[in-house]
């Protein structure tokens, strides 16, 4: 995976839902001076898992069959995906993302653009290709689920996403750093 982003939950199942088309990074990232057309890899955290007596158990990364991801969607070293049940055990056997094998890569991405912006220039069309997402029609906003909170402004809720991304002093959404915005599609 020589190209690869790390996606929280909320961002991956936006992209592979079809509801997220757009991300932003800090100006200058790395991501930013790659040409139309390369290949970015979604890296997610995600729990290793094998079967036994035809029970799924989790186990090291070594032994795994499978992987689970926060969404309950599974993926075998095959490429094959299945829905199960959220992973709610809190002994479970959480691998970091940037650790996440290449075979377990669920979200590959195609870059198709880029340009530059400040972060609060972001206006509603943006807002809705990263993944904010109306309620009740439009009266309240959210962002990428499974992300908690309902919020006044599709604004607000793209400042919450971010800021939980984002925590860094300089990045913050109140900092109004300056970003590069990657148009994204889904790779074949």
């Amino acid at each position: 995976m020589e190209h690869s982003v790390i996606l929280d939950p909320a961002s991956a199942r936006a992209f592979l839902d079809g509801r997220k088309t757009q991300l932003r990074v800090a100006a200058g990232h790395r991501l930013a001076q790659l040409p139309v057309g390369t290949r970015i890899y979604g890296r997610e955290a995600c729990a290793p898992g094998r079967f036994q007596d035809g029970a799924e158990i989790l186990t090291d990364l070594k032994r795994a069959q499978f992987v689970a991801f926060a969404d309950g969607w599974r993926q075998d070293r095959d490429g094959h995906r299945w829905q199960a049940k959220p992973p709610h055990d809190p002994n479970e056997m959480w691998i970091s993302a940037v650790h996440m094998p290449a075979w377990a890569c669920r979200v590959v991405l195609e870059l198709c653009g880029v340009s530059t912006e400040r972060l609060q220039d972001i206006r509603r069309p943006a807002l809705l290709a990263e993944g904010v997402a109306p309620v009740l029609g439009g009266l309240l906003w959210r962002g990428p689920k499974p992300l908690p909170g309902l919020h006044r402004s599709a604004n607000r809720a793209f400042a919450a996403h971010w800021d939980t991304t984002h925590p860094v002093p300089g990045l913050r959404y109140a900092d109004n750093p300056v970003v590069s915005v990657l148009d994204l599609k889904l790779a074949d």
